[in-house]
């Protein structure tokens, strides 16, 4: 039995690209085409709103709207292909704003309107710095003269630019708070540092006359004379600002009533490494010891004209001491408490006369020629002896009236009492001492040692009487002598003040 078979037939066709096509009066577009199914077809060319050659390459009219490009078998007149072409108007690009001048690193949002085609987008590109796909300018470091563009998406050969100035970059600039300084001796002073035109805005520090810390404090030293702060830029070290300190001189009310170098200790600053003991005394109470409480030392002028007693001290500590000490007028007056301690002052031969336990009665004549010491000693020596625990006299630190009636009016060290339980075995460096009565084993405090009120506070600053005031700044400048102790849980500084 005989078989059959067949060929299938292929129906002709066209394929034509590209399929659309969008241009400005004038423009040309290259279209090719394809016959599929008839082997060796041609393609014969077809086109309105424009002309198109014999090989596909069609030039748009002047007219706008839609169009076409048809491409036809010249095999078979039924296959063909049509592609769309659309002829739009010339491309206007207008950019806003139309200028722009920046900083380095200062932005600018730019628009874009693009008329006369379907399609309004646009491309940005820059140079000088740059820009995103929404217009958004940054602009560079470098100063200059530079542009934006905005190129048409439907016609790449159309766009607009507009220019931009990069300005240089502003100096960095710096200014300093106060602008200028007095201070004391051992004040100090904050200052600050503002930096502008750059992001990094620390500053070091320089400073004459005193030291500085790196935050700006600032302490004066102890000369006086005009001195400088400084601060310098981080990010430009050739920038900087500096502020004037003035230092004044420690000025005084009075003559050193202890004249000789031996009691140059009397007259200056506690020397050596310091101890903080806030931490300690916190809480305790610094009085001063008048004569309404019994505990002062006080001090009488006895010029000789009254005659003198004789006094021996072997009542106590048989010291077998004697002396005539000159007879103040009006009876000897010491203190009231148990320590009775007085000072006889001859001015005239600069020699005192120490007295501890020296018992009188209400006219001030002595009950007893038989003391618990007496020391003598003159206003040309050290400040020794004395009847403290430490042997210091009382003359040498006491607080005399007139010197807290002004700030600057007490120019000397002050002599201190501690709490017994706090008192230590042994002396400290800052005075003549050589002799102690401490007997706490690893106790805080040792006579002969110093205590110092933080010489960095301005007690000019304090809300505090001026009594305090003059105290505390003589704590500063000269320290406190400890040279005994006491059986309260409190500090104590002799004076020969009434109350």
């Amino acid at each position: 039995m005989a078989g059959c078979s067949g060929n299938k037939t292929l129906v002709p066709s066209v394929i034509l690209s590209p399929s659309l096509a969008n241009l400005m009066p004038g423009q040309t577009q290259d279209f090719t085409a394809v016959v599929r199914g008839e082997a060796g077809a041609g393609i014969a060319w077809r086109a309105t709103g424009g002309v198109i050659s014999d090989t596909g390459i069609f030039t748009a009219g002047n007219n706008t709207g839609s169009y076409s490009v048809t491409a036809i078998s010249t095999a078979d007149t039924a296959a063909y292909a049509v592609a769309k072409v659309n002829i739009n108007k010339h491309v206007n690009i207008t950019i806003s704003p139309s200028s722009a001048t920046l900083a380095p690193g200062k932005t600018q949002q730019f628009t874009a309107s693009a008329s006369g085609g379907p399609d309004s987008t646009v491309t940005w590109s820059a140079t000088g710095g740059t820009i995103t796909s929404s217009g958004l300018y940054t602009a560079g470091g470098a100063a200059g003269k530079f542009s934006v563009t905005a190129t048409s998406t439907l016609n790449p050969s159309v766009s607009s630019s507009v220019p931009v100035t990069i300005q240089s970059a502003p100096a960095i600039s710096i200014s300093i708070a106060p602008g200028s300084a007095s201070l004391n001796p051992g004040q100090t002073q904050q200052f600050s540092a503002s930096v502008a035109n750059s992001s990094n805005t620390g500053v070091t520090w320089q400073a004459t006359g005193g030291t500085i810390t790196s935050s700006g404090l600032y302490t004066a030293g102890g000369t006086a004379g005009a001195y400088a702060v400084t601060a310098t830029s981080v990010a430009d070290t050739s920038k900087s600002a500096s502020a004037t300190v003035s230092i004044a001189a420690v000025t005084t009310t009075s003559t050193r009533l202890f004249p000789s170098s031996g009691a140059n200790w009397l007259y200056s600053a506690p020397s050596g490494t310091p101890i903080n003991i806030s931490n300690v005394t916190s809480g305790m109470t610094f009085n001063i010891n008048a004569h309404d409480g019994g505990y002062d030392y006080p001090v009488q002028d006895a010029d000789g004209s009254n005659g003198c007693t004789t006094f021996t001290d072997v009542g106590s500590y048989n010291f077998n001491d004697t002396y005539c000490v000159p007879n103040p007028t009006g009876g000897f007056q010491p203190s009231w408490g148990v320590d009775h301690h007085l000072i006889v002052l001859n001015k005239n031969t600069g020699v005192y006369y120490d007295f501890w336990k020296l018992s009188v009665n209400s006219s001030g004549q002595p009950l007893s020629t038989s003391v618990g010491a007496i020391f003598s000693g003159t206003l040309q020596g050290n400040g020794t002896p004395g009847t403290t625990a430490a042997f210091i006299t009382g003359l040498a630190g006491d607080i005399m009236p007139g010197e807290l009636d002004c700030v600057t009016c007490l120019n000397h060290a002050v002599l201190v009492i501690v709490p017994g339980a706090m008192d230590a075995p042994g002396v400290g460096d800052q005075g003549p001492v050589y002799h102690y009565d401490g007997s706490v084993s690893g106790a805080l405090f040792k006579e002969g040692e110093k205590i110092r009120f933080d010489p960095t506070l301005d007690v000019n600053t304090l809300s505090a009487s001026t009594a305090t005031k003059a105290l505390l700044r003589a704590l500063q400048l000269y320290g406190g002598l400890i040279v005994d102790q006491t059986g309260c849980n409190c500090f104590g500084i002799y004076s020969d003040l009434a109350t």
